[in-house]
């Protein structure tokens, strides 16, 4: 039995889906190599994008175990089901290209994906412990979550809340799942086994649909080429080729809160 979440309400509710699975995961279309092997300053990130042409290219990279870098690939876990226009499939199991359903009405292609790997113990990129967030079943009320939900270290929900226009001046946001922890129905979790996380970047910023909950696609926030060197942007810039740098993100659609916001926003 599961219990509700004080909150329950504020969530974006999505309806469920059938799964499927389609033909050319992420982990098939990538290179049969020899993994390259990370170290603790770096991580190995693995990505598939969608070329202008309509193509699927891959590639494997160390880049800096960095929070920047961390979050461009660890929103979803393993296991988590995305809804589509075909249906449910699990995020190990999309390409790009497929057709994502998002909590503003329509769908969208997926442009790219990027995956890396949690270790047990191992610290995160800005060396507190890493921490994973499961939302049991129906904890935010009926379906909300439609099953358990492990999220990674990145993920933001959309939240609704009419007192969040004291803080960003509109009633929906996105919030760090890690945020709305309560110990009951909503859990931070140590992983246990090494956890393989995702994070899909769409043609706009948008809140990508699972089974109840709504999570935000990948984007690195605006601004970026002002708050960090030159050298460094590059760097991070190649991880996604399918775009001519990272103002091609576009716009945010709705606004984020910190945690430190949220957790004022629940107190108050």
């Amino acid at each position: 039995m599961s219990l509700s979440h004080p909150a329950a309400a504020r969530v974006a509710a999505e309806p469920e889906a059938i799964g499927i699975s389609p033909a050319r995961p992420l982990r098939a279309i990538l290179p049969d190599r020899r993994p390259l092997r990370a170290n603790p300053l770096t991580r190995r990130i693995e990505a598939a994008w969608l070329t202008p042409l309509g193509d699927i290219e891959t590639s494997t990279r160390l880049a800096p175990a960095i929070p920047l870098f961390d979050e461009a690939c660890s929103a979803l876990a393993r296991g988590t089901v995305v809804l589509t226009d075909q249906g449910g499939v699990a995020v190990e199991d999309m390409v790009p290209g497929m057709q994502v359903l998002t909590a503003g009405g329509g769908a969208e292609p997926v442009q790219w994906i990027g995956a890396i790997t949690l270790y047990p113990g191992g610290p995160s990129a800005d060396a507190t412990p890493l921490r994973l967030t499961r939302i049991t079943a129906d904890a935010f009320g009926h379906g909300r979550a439609g099953s358990d939900l492990v999220l990674g270290p990145a993920a933001r929900l959309l939240w609704r809340d009419p007192r969040l226009t004291r803080y960003c001046g509109a009633e929906q946001a996105f919030v760090p799942a890690q945020a709305l922890a309560d110990g009951c129905a909503v859990l931070a979790l140590r992983p246990a086994a090494p956890m393989p996380v995702y994070h899909l970047a769409l043609r706009r910023h948008a809140a990508i649909r699972t089974l109840g909950i709504a999570v935000e696609s990948y984007h690195p926030g605006t601004g970026l080429e002002t708050r960090i060197e030159p050298r460094m942007l590059s760097l991070f810039a190649g991880l996604f080729p399918h775009l001519n740098g990272v103002q091609d993100f576009g716009p945010l659609t709705r606004p984020r809160l910190s945690a430190a916001m949220m957790e004022q926003l629940l107190e108050s």
